[in-house]
């Protein structure tokens, strides 16, 4: 059974009405109710207006998880679908014979929030664009300790928002939108990832984790199509 630690030096969680650690502990499992977007005074007005509200969620995530450093840190964010409905336009218009918008383009690619993001926080150093699919979290995960080297420091960000009405019936949709960010590092609390075959759900398992993080439990297993990853808490 493959299995990798890791150690959780700080995490930070958002979706419309859950922001907090109480709130996420205390979270129902139903979709929340809440303001669409977080708070990003921290950033210019130029920058903010051209951010969807998803994009939103990742950045406030990222600061507050990467903390006073964050311009420093390795960064993995990782996404199944991006931002989808962004691309739909694209296709609508094209469907339409309208011409398309560079800008629109630009906005539309998988990597597209991690170079805005790199660009808010000044930050140098690397950066990767992970497609989550069957394996979910973990993947992104594998991806930060690769690109922090033993010991290091990264930040981790996975984001995810429910699919347009056109793509519903061929692929399970997240309910609302969501954003959770996981610094890796030296010190904190330990966890053991074991992997076992996917016995179905969701990849994209987000919510669930900030809650088993909030929550303090110690063990929790995130189901997924093709790997289930059981998170064992270090005593």
């Amino acid at each position: 059974m493959p299995e990798f630690a890791i150690t959780l030096a700080r995490w930070a969680a958002w979706a419309p009405g859950l922001e907090s650690e109480t709130d996420w502990a205390h979270w129902d499992g139903e979709p929340p109710q809440g303001p669409a977007v977080p708070d990003l005074s921290w950033l210019p007005p130029m920058q903010r207006r051209r951010l969807p509200a998803l994009a939103r969620g990742v950045f406030h995530v990222a600061r507050q998880a990467g903390g006073d450093d964050v311009d420093r840190l390795p960064t993995v964010l990782a996404s199944a679908h991006g931002e989808l409905s962004r691309t739909l336009g694209l296709l609508n218009d094209l469907a339409e014979n309208e011409p398309l918008s560079p800008a629109a383009f630009s906005l539309s690619v998988h990597n597209a929030v991690s170079g805005q993001l790199s660009i808010a926080l000044g930050n140098r150093a690397p950066a990767s664009c992970v497609a989550l699919a069957g394996d979910g979290i973990s993947t992104a995960l594998l991806e930060a300790q690769c690109l922090a080297g033993p010991g290091g420091d990264a930040l981790v960000v996975i984001y995810e928002a429910p699919l347009p009405e056109q793509y519903r019936p061929y692929q399970e949709s997240d309910a609302f939108p969501w954003a959770l960010a996981l610094r890796l590092g030296a010190t904190g609390t330990n966890y053991r990832l074991s992997r076992r075959p996917g016995s179905g759900g969701p990849a994209n398992q987000g919510p669930a984790l900030a809650r088993f993080l909030a929550a303090g439990d110690a063990d929790l297993t995130l189901r997924g199509p093709r790997s289930d990853w059981r998170w064992t808490r270090d005593e």
